[in-house]
């Protein structure tokens, strides 16, 4: 089965949710949620070659600024 946008919207809200709230600094929750959408970003590029990697990893982080 591939991976849909569907799928990619979900994990992203999914990551999204367990990113610590806003004015709270914890960087390594935020590390964590970093790392594990990254190895999502290459499954998901496996599986589909149209995968846009920055588009999710933005789509998570979207207020976030580093």
């Amino acid at each position: 089965m591939t991976a849909s946008r569907r799928h990619y919207r979900a994990a992203a809200a999914v990551l999204r949710a367990a990113l610590p709230p806003k004015g709270k600094h914890q960087p390594t929750r935020t590390d964590t949620v970093r790392e594990i959408a990254e190895g999502l970003a290459v499954l998901f590029a496996q599986d589909n070659h149209r995968f846009r990697r920055t588009t999710f990893i933005s789509a998570i982080f979207e207020d976030d600024n580093p």
